[in-house]
Protein backbone atom coordinates (compact mmCIF):
# COMPACT_ATOMS: atom_id res chain seq x y z
CA UNK A 1 0.00 0.00 0.00
CA UNK A 2 1.22 3.83 -0.34
CA UNK A 3 1.30 5.62 2.62
CA UNK A 4 1.95 9.23 2.70
CA UNK A 5 5.15 8.99 4.95
CA UNK A 6 6.41 12.60 4.90
CA UNK A 7 3.86 13.62 7.91
CA UNK A 8 3.23 13.48 11.62
CA UNK A 9 0.76 10.91 12.68
CA UNK A 10 0.42 9.96 16.52
CA UNK A 11 1.81 6.86 17.82
CA UNK A 12 0.87 6.85 21.12
CA UNK A 13 -0.76 8.51 24.13
CA UNK A 14 1.56 9.89 26.96
CA UNK A 15 -0.01 7.73 29.34
CA UNK A 16 0.60 4.54 27.24
CA UNK A 17 4.75 5.11 27.72
CA UNK A 18 5.84 3.38 31.20
CA UNK A 19 9.36 1.82 32.28
CA UNK A 20 8.57 -0.63 29.71
CA UNK A 21 9.48 -0.18 26.21
CA UNK A 22 5.73 0.05 23.83
CA UNK A 23 5.78 -1.99 20.82
CA UNK A 24 3.55 -0.11 17.85
CA UNK A 25 2.80 -0.83 14.15
CA UNK A 26 2.73 2.36 11.97
CA UNK A 27 2.49 2.56 8.35
CA UNK A 28 3.51 -1.01 8.06
CA UNK A 29 6.93 0.24 10.46
CA UNK A 30 7.60 -1.93 13.80
CA UNK A 31 8.42 0.63 16.28
CA UNK A 32 9.76 0.82 19.84
CA UNK A 33 8.92 3.79 21.92
CA UNK A 34 9.97 4.44 25.24
CA UNK A 35 11.00 7.27 27.85
CA UNK A 36 14.47 8.35 28.36
CA UNK A 37 15.88 9.68 31.66
CA UNK A 38 15.21 12.74 30.50
CA UNK A 39 11.95 12.42 29.68
CA UNK A 40 12.27 12.65 26.04
CA UNK A 41 10.61 10.16 24.22
CA UNK A 42 12.65 8.29 22.42
CA UNK A 43 11.57 6.25 18.72
CA UNK A 44 13.65 3.16 17.11
CA UNK A 45 12.81 0.77 14.23
CA UNK A 46 11.25 -2.39 16.38
CA UNK A 47 14.38 -4.32 14.93
CA UNK A 48 17.60 -5.26 16.29
CA UNK A 49 20.33 -5.37 13.71
CA UNK A 50 22.02 -8.25 15.74
CA UNK A 51 19.65 -11.10 14.96
CA UNK A 52 16.30 -9.06 13.62
CA UNK A 53 14.65 -9.46 17.60
CA UNK A 54 12.25 -7.27 18.82
CA UNK A 55 14.01 -4.56 20.75
CA UNK A 56 9.75 -3.69 22.28
CA UNK A 57 10.22 -6.99 23.95
CA UNK A 58 13.85 -5.91 25.94
CA UNK A 59 14.20 -3.72 28.70
CA UNK A 60 15.36 -0.04 29.63
CA UNK A 61 19.43 -0.24 31.25
CA UNK A 62 20.86 2.70 32.64
CA UNK A 63 18.50 4.72 30.34
CA UNK A 64 19.41 2.60 27.46
CA UNK A 65 17.07 0.03 25.07
CA UNK A 66 18.56 -3.44 25.81
CA UNK A 67 17.89 -5.79 23.09
CA UNK A 68 16.45 -9.47 24.72
CA UNK A 69 18.19 -11.52 22.75
CA UNK A 70 21.67 -10.82 23.50
CA UNK A 71 21.76 -7.88 25.39
CA UNK A 72 23.49 -5.35 22.94
CA UNK A 73 21.88 -1.59 24.33
CA UNK A 74 20.80 1.47 22.10
CA UNK A 75 20.40 4.45 23.35
CA UNK A 76 17.31 7.23 22.20
CA UNK A 77 19.36 7.80 19.00
CA UNK A 78 19.77 4.74 17.91
CA UNK A 79 23.35 4.21 18.27
CA UNK A 80 24.91 1.14 20.02
CA UNK A 81 26.52 1.73 23.69
CA UNK A 82 26.98 -1.26 25.01
CA UNK A 83 28.32 -4.69 23.11
CA UNK A 84 28.56 -7.20 25.86
CA UNK A 85 30.54 -9.51 23.74
CA UNK A 86 33.95 -10.16 22.34
CA UNK A 87 35.92 -6.98 22.54
CA UNK A 88 32.58 -5.17 22.94
CA UNK A 89 33.17 -3.07 19.23
CA UNK A 90 30.80 -1.21 17.99
CA UNK A 91 30.57 -0.83 14.25
CA UNK A 92 28.31 1.11 12.43
CA UNK A 93 25.94 -1.36 11.26
CA UNK A 94 25.22 -2.07 14.97
CA UNK A 95 23.03 1.47 14.54
CA UNK A 96 19.38 1.09 14.58
CA UNK A 97 16.88 3.91 12.90
CA UNK A 98 15.39 6.26 14.85
CA UNK A 99 12.35 8.79 14.32
CA UNK A 100 11.82 12.26 14.72
CA UNK A 101 9.54 12.30 18.32
CA UNK A 102 7.78 15.25 19.00
CA UNK A 103 5.10 15.12 22.68
CA UNK A 104 2.72 17.87 22.07
CA UNK A 105 -1.45 18.46 23.09
CA UNK A 106 -1.16 15.00 24.91
CA UNK A 107 -0.15 13.26 21.75
CA UNK A 108 3.53 11.54 20.77
CA UNK A 109 3.76 12.28 17.75
CA UNK A 110 6.56 10.76 15.10
CA UNK A 111 7.39 11.55 11.91
CA UNK A 112 7.88 8.41 9.98
CA UNK A 113 9.79 9.89 6.71
CA UNK A 114 12.59 11.77 5.50
CA UNK A 115 13.33 12.94 9.09
CA UNK A 116 15.30 16.34 7.13
CA UNK A 117 11.53 17.38 6.02
CA UNK A 118 10.30 17.18 9.80
CA UNK A 119 9.14 20.51 10.96
CA UNK A 120 7.31 20.08 14.13
CA UNK A 121 5.57 23.78 13.42
CA UNK A 122 3.46 21.38 10.51
CA UNK A 123 1.89 19.85 13.97
CA UNK A 124 -1.61 20.65 13.54
CA UNK A 125 -3.23 22.51 17.15
CA UNK A 126 -4.87 20.32 19.37
CA UNK A 127 -4.48 22.36 22.51
CA UNK A 128 -7.91 21.87 23.71
CA UNK A 129 -6.34 18.56 25.25
CA UNK A 130 -4.08 20.78 27.44
CA UNK A 131 -6.22 23.75 27.94
CA UNK A 132 -6.88 24.22 31.76
CA UNK A 133 -10.35 25.70 30.64
CA UNK A 134 -11.09 22.39 29.35
CA UNK A 135 -11.85 19.08 30.92
CA UNK A 136 -10.36 15.74 28.35
CA UNK A 137 -11.41 12.77 28.75
CA UNK A 138 -10.48 9.98 25.90
CA UNK A 139 -8.50 6.75 25.47
CA UNK A 140 -7.21 4.90 22.71
CA UNK A 141 -9.14 2.28 19.92
CA UNK A 142 -8.17 -0.38 17.37
CA UNK A 143 -9.82 -1.01 14.49
CA UNK A 144 -9.41 -3.41 11.30
CA UNK A 145 -9.61 -1.26 8.46
CA UNK A 146 -7.99 0.65 5.88
CA UNK A 147 -7.39 4.45 8.13
CA UNK A 148 -9.74 6.14 4.96
CA UNK A 149 -12.73 4.17 5.82
CA UNK A 150 -12.43 6.02 9.10
CA UNK A 151 -11.35 9.61 7.70
CA UNK A 152 -14.67 9.16 5.10
CA UNK A 153 -16.82 8.53 8.50
CA UNK A 154 -15.96 11.62 10.43
CA UNK A 155 -15.75 13.83 7.40
CA UNK A 156 -19.58 13.42 7.21
CA UNK A 157 -20.67 13.55 11.25
CA UNK A 158 -24.60 13.63 10.04
CA UNK A 159 -24.41 9.63 9.86
CA UNK A 160 -24.84 9.96 13.99
CA UNK A 161 -28.70 10.37 12.98
CA UNK A 162 -27.94 6.30 12.07
CA UNK A 163 -25.31 5.25 13.25
CA UNK A 164 -25.70 6.78 16.81
CA UNK A 165 -29.43 7.11 16.80
CA UNK A 166 -29.63 5.84 20.41
CA UNK A 167 -27.78 8.91 21.89
CA UNK A 168 -27.64 11.38 19.07
CA UNK A 169 -30.72 11.58 16.84
CA UNK A 170 -32.32 14.34 16.50
CA UNK A 171 -36.20 15.55 15.34
CA UNK A 172 -34.61 18.55 13.18
CA UNK A 173 -32.15 16.27 10.98
CA UNK A 174 -34.52 17.55 8.21
CA UNK A 175 -33.32 20.86 8.50
CA UNK A 176 -29.58 20.16 8.89
CA UNK A 177 -27.74 23.36 7.08
CA UNK A 178 -24.26 22.21 5.76
CA UNK A 179 -21.21 24.15 4.52
CA UNK A 180 -17.89 22.79 3.40
CA UNK A 181 -14.90 25.50 4.00
CA UNK A 182 -11.42 24.62 2.42
CA UNK A 183 -8.32 26.40 4.39
CA UNK A 184 -4.30 26.36 3.87
CA UNK A 185 -3.39 22.79 4.66
CA UNK A 186 -7.47 21.58 6.31
CA UNK A 187 -10.74 21.13 5.56
CA UNK A 188 -13.52 21.77 7.22
CA UNK A 189 -17.20 20.20 7.36
CA UNK A 190 -19.33 22.45 9.39
CA UNK A 191 -23.22 21.58 10.01
CA UNK A 192 -26.08 23.42 11.69
CA UNK A 193 -29.10 21.16 13.49
CA UNK A 194 -31.55 24.21 14.32
CA UNK A 195 -34.75 24.64 16.35
CA UNK A 196 -34.63 20.63 17.64
CA UNK A 197 -35.41 19.14 20.71
CA UNK A 198 -32.39 18.09 22.51
CA UNK A 199 -30.58 14.52 21.31
CA UNK A 200 -30.11 12.06 24.70
CA UNK A 201 -26.21 13.24 24.78
CA UNK A 202 -27.05 16.52 24.65
CA UNK A 203 -29.63 16.35 26.96
CA UNK A 204 -27.29 14.88 29.35
CA UNK A 205 -24.96 18.24 28.44
CA UNK A 206 -27.53 20.23 29.21
CA UNK A 207 -28.53 19.02 32.74
CA UNK A 208 -32.02 17.18 31.13
CA UNK A 209 -32.78 20.49 29.77
CA UNK A 210 -35.81 19.20 27.23
CA UNK A 211 -36.41 22.87 25.26
CA UNK A 212 -35.95 23.76 21.71
CA UNK A 213 -31.85 24.23 20.80
CA UNK A 214 -29.80 25.18 18.10
CA UNK A 215 -26.83 22.23 17.52
CA UNK A 216 -23.78 22.14 15.84
CA UNK A 217 -21.11 19.48 14.69
CA UNK A 218 -18.11 20.51 13.05
CA UNK A 219 -15.02 19.19 11.67
CA UNK A 220 -11.67 19.95 10.83
CA UNK A 221 -9.17 17.85 9.07
CA UNK A 222 -5.14 18.32 8.58
CA UNK A 223 -3.07 15.82 6.81
CA UNK A 224 -2.77 13.12 6.77
CA UNK A 225 -5.96 11.94 9.16
CA UNK A 226 -5.67 13.86 12.35
CA UNK A 227 -9.15 15.46 12.63
CA UNK A 228 -10.73 17.57 15.35
CA UNK A 229 -14.85 18.04 15.53
CA UNK A 230 -16.46 20.49 17.54
CA UNK A 231 -20.18 19.47 19.16
CA UNK A 232 -22.03 22.04 20.58
CA UNK A 233 -25.40 23.03 22.11
CA UNK A 234 -27.30 26.14 23.12
CA UNK A 235 -31.02 27.41 23.68
CA UNK A 236 -32.56 28.24 19.93
CA UNK A 237 -31.52 31.32 18.78
CA UNK A 238 -27.83 31.45 20.94
CA UNK A 239 -24.99 32.24 19.33
CA UNK A 240 -22.43 29.57 18.57
CA UNK A 241 -19.57 31.23 20.80
CA UNK A 242 -21.47 31.20 24.00
CA UNK A 243 -22.49 27.57 23.44
CA UNK A 244 -21.72 24.60 25.48
CA UNK A 245 -19.64 22.69 23.96
CA UNK A 246 -16.90 19.89 23.52
CA UNK A 247 -14.00 19.83 21.20
CA UNK A 248 -12.83 16.20 20.17
CA UNK A 249 -9.67 14.54 19.18
CA UNK A 250 -10.24 11.97 16.37
CA UNK A 251 -6.86 10.84 15.15
CA UNK A 252 -6.18 7.64 13.00
CA UNK A 253 -2.65 6.53 12.12
CA UNK A 254 -2.41 3.66 9.69
CA UNK A 255 -1.16 -0.03 10.77
CA UNK A 256 -1.68 -1.70 7.81
CA UNK A 257 -3.58 -1.40 5.00
CA UNK A 258 -6.45 -3.23 6.23
CA UNK A 259 -5.73 -2.12 10.38
CA UNK A 260 -5.16 1.41 12.23
CA UNK A 261 -5.18 3.37 15.36
CA UNK A 262 -7.59 5.33 16.46
CA UNK A 263 -6.81 8.04 19.25
CA UNK A 264 -9.86 9.79 20.78
CA UNK A 265 -10.31 12.25 23.01
CA UNK A 266 -13.42 15.09 24.45
CA UNK A 267 -12.50 18.32 25.69
CA UNK A 268 -15.48 19.88 27.32
CA UNK A 269 -15.94 23.90 28.40
CA UNK A 270 -18.61 22.77 30.97
CA UNK A 271 -18.67 20.65 34.09
CA UNK A 272 -14.68 20.27 33.90
CA UNK A 273 -14.73 19.45 37.76
CA UNK A 274 -17.65 16.86 37.33
CA UNK A 275 -17.15 13.20 37.62
CA UNK A 276 -20.37 12.18 36.30
CA UNK A 277 -19.75 14.26 32.93
CA UNK A 278 -16.39 12.39 32.53
CA UNK A 279 -18.37 8.83 32.84
CA UNK A 280 -21.22 10.89 30.32
CA UNK A 281 -18.77 11.24 27.90
CA UNK A 282 -16.31 7.95 28.31
CA UNK A 283 -19.67 5.71 28.13
CA UNK A 284 -20.64 8.08 24.38
CA UNK A 285 -16.93 7.42 23.10
CA UNK A 286 -17.02 3.59 24.42
CA UNK A 287 -21.04 2.95 22.78
CA UNK A 288 -20.39 5.43 19.30
CA UNK A 289 -16.52 5.09 18.50
CA UNK A 290 -15.39 1.85 19.87
CA UNK A 291 -18.34 -0.13 19.30
CA UNK A 292 -20.85 1.71 16.72
CA UNK A 293 -18.99 2.92 14.27
CA UNK A 294 -16.19 0.03 14.52
CA UNK A 295 -18.61 -2.44 13.55
CA UNK A 296 -20.02 0.17 10.45
CA UNK A 297 -16.25 0.68 8.73
CA UNK A 298 -15.03 -2.74 9.59
CA UNK A 299 -17.81 -4.57 7.82
CA UNK A 300 -17.33 -2.42 4.66
CA UNK A 301 -13.53 -3.41 5.04
CA UNK A 302 -14.56 -6.81 4.92
CA UNK A 303 -16.08 -6.21 1.19
CA UNK A 304 -13.45 -3.99 -0.28
CA UNK A 305 -12.06 -7.10 -2.36
CA UNK A 306 -15.57 -7.96 -3.76
CA UNK A 307 -16.02 -4.10 -4.18
CA UNK A 308 -12.66 -3.69 -6.34
CA UNK A 309 -12.75 -7.31 -8.02
CA UNK A 310 -16.18 -6.58 -9.57
CA UNK A 311 -15.53 -2.77 -10.43
CA UNK A 312 -18.14 -1.33 -8.28
CA UNK A 313 -17.83 2.56 -7.81
CA UNK A 314 -19.48 4.34 -4.74
CA UNK A 315 -23.05 6.07 -5.55
CA UNK A 316 -22.49 9.54 -4.08
CA UNK A 317 -24.47 11.71 -1.93
CA UNK A 318 -24.61 15.48 -1.24
CA UNK A 319 -23.49 15.05 2.36
CA UNK A 320 -20.37 13.45 0.69
CA UNK A 321 -18.33 16.30 -0.43
CA UNK A 322 -16.00 17.24 2.45
CA UNK A 323 -14.99 13.75 2.63
CA UNK A 324 -14.35 13.32 -1.07
CA UNK A 325 -12.21 16.79 -1.20
CA UNK A 326 -10.08 14.87 1.79
CA UNK A 327 -9.83 12.19 -0.13
CA UNK A 328 -8.49 14.28 -3.15
CA UNK A 329 -5.88 15.84 -0.91
CA UNK A 330 -4.60 12.61 0.38
CA UNK A 331 -4.42 11.27 -3.00
CA UNK A 332 -2.28 14.24 -4.06
CA UNK A 333 -0.22 13.74 -0.75
CA UNK A 334 0.41 9.93 -2.35
CA UNK A 335 1.11 10.73 -5.56
CA UNK A 336 3.73 13.09 -4.99
CA UNK A 337 5.29 10.86 -2.74
CA UNK A 338 5.96 8.73 -5.26
CA UNK A 339 7.14 11.20 -7.59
Amino acid sequence: MTFVRNAWYVAALPEELSEKPLGRTILDTPLALYRQPDGVVAALLDICPHRFAALSDGMLVNGHLQCPYHGLEFDGGGQCVHNPHGNGARPASLAVRSFPVVERDALIWIWPGDPALADPEAIPDFGCRVDPAYRTVGGYGHVDCNYKLLVDNLMDLGHAQYVHRANAQTDAFDRLEREVVVGDGEIRALMKIPGGMPSVLMAKFLRGANTPVDAWNDIRWNKVSAMLNFIAVAPEGTPKEQSIHSRGTHILTPETETSCHYFFGSSRNFGVDDPEMDGVLRSWQAQALVKEDKVVVEAIQRRRAYVEANGIRPAMLSCDEAAVRVSREIEKLEQLEAA
